[in-house]
């Protein structure tokens, strides 16, 4: 449940950040923080929509193969989708560490002790999810 909660609450973030830079104060702190660059543009609608769509299935997904809420489709499909959210998460997790270069410091601090941690451990519970649904 921690994951699914956690995905959807980065998810619906997502859907925020399309009409607004809020909890930051203004764009160019946004930009600085969450995009790690410092030109005060904000992220195309299209891209921010895709991840919190993506973010938000994998929520769903993780209830799916949790058996929380009715699947659908074939398990092994839920099962291999699961490990895949595993493999995502943990790729942006230690990749993260790569983006900082030429970052904002801002960027640089959080996705150094906040983003890219935080990747790697949904990734764990991704992959603890699948694991044990593997095992059923």
């Amino acid at each position: 449940m921690a994951l699914a909660i956690a995905l959807t609450a980065i998810g619906v973030l997502h859907f925020i950040w399309v009409f607004s830079p809020w909890p930051f104060k203004d764009v160019m702190t946004f930009t600085k923080t969450i995009g790690g660059s410092d030109d005060g543009v904000m992220p195309p609608v299209p891209s921010t929509v895709l991840v919190g769509l993506a973010l938000i299935g994998g929520a769903v997904l993780t209830l799916m193969v949790n058996e929380s809420i009715p699947g659908i489709g074939p398990a092994w499909l839920r099962l291999v989708g699961m490990y895949g959210l595993a493999v995502v998460l943990l790729t942006r997790g230690l990749g993260g560490y790569f983006m900082n270069s030429g970052a904002a410091i801002e960027f640089q601090r959080l996705n150094t002790f906040l983003y890219s941690p935080l990747c790697v451990a949904l990734a764990a519970l991704s992959g603890t999810v699948a694991v044990a649904a593997s095992r059923r």
